[in-house]
């Protein structure tokens, strides 16, 4: 029963950095052809959802910085795909840092827009493993399954004790 649980999670994460991926990748489309305004209207909710997302599935990555060799137990186009997604967003980072279209983070619509498509691209890498390479035992999963709901909650709890007024913005002091 423990076990169904766990994989329905990772499944459920699979097909949640799925859509993640898809809209992140539209959303940097658009800003490439000069459509600011959906960037504007959804960047930070995608990109916070990314950040999430990503932080969940990193309680998967078996042996920290050995998360390469994870990435590679999947199909060759995959991960040759998810770590040219990760080239990709570091050479528009320094392209931007050398090149700034704006003088804040948040004018820097292509860098912001395109350096989450890596971590999303990974993390999809990272839960094919765990799915269909059998990169992970059976209590593998499960206890990985525990560490990304423990985190879940603790980023929970944090966000609501923010918001509850308990941690006071820094401007405040």
């Amino acid at each position: 029963m423990i076990y169904r649980f766990a994989y329905a999670y990772v499944r459920l994460l699979l097909v949640l950095e799925a859509l993640l991926f898809t809209l992140s990748l539209l959303l940097h489309v658009s800003v490439i052809i000069g459509a600011k305004k959906p960037f504007a209207e959804f960047g930070a909710t995608l990109i916070t959802g990314a950040l999430i997302a990503w932080i969940m599935v990193t309680a998967f990555v078996k042996d920290g910085l050995r998360w390469r060799d994870q990435i590679k137990s999947c199909p060759g186009w995959m991960w040759r795909a998810a770590l040219a997604m990760g080239a990709y967003g570091l050479v528009i980072l320094c392209l931007q840092a050398v090149f700034p279209e704006g003088a804040s983070i948040s004018e820097q619509t292509l860098t912001v827009s395109g350096f989450p498509l890596g971590f999303d691209a990974i993390s999809l890498c990272v839960l094919y493993s765990v799915l269909w390479s059998g990169y992970l035992t059976k209590s593998e999963v499960a206890k990985r399954t525990r560490n990304s709901l423990l985190m879940i909650a603790l980023g929970l709890v944090a966000f609501l004790a923010h918001r509850a007024g308990y941690w006071p913005h820094p401007k405040n002091y």
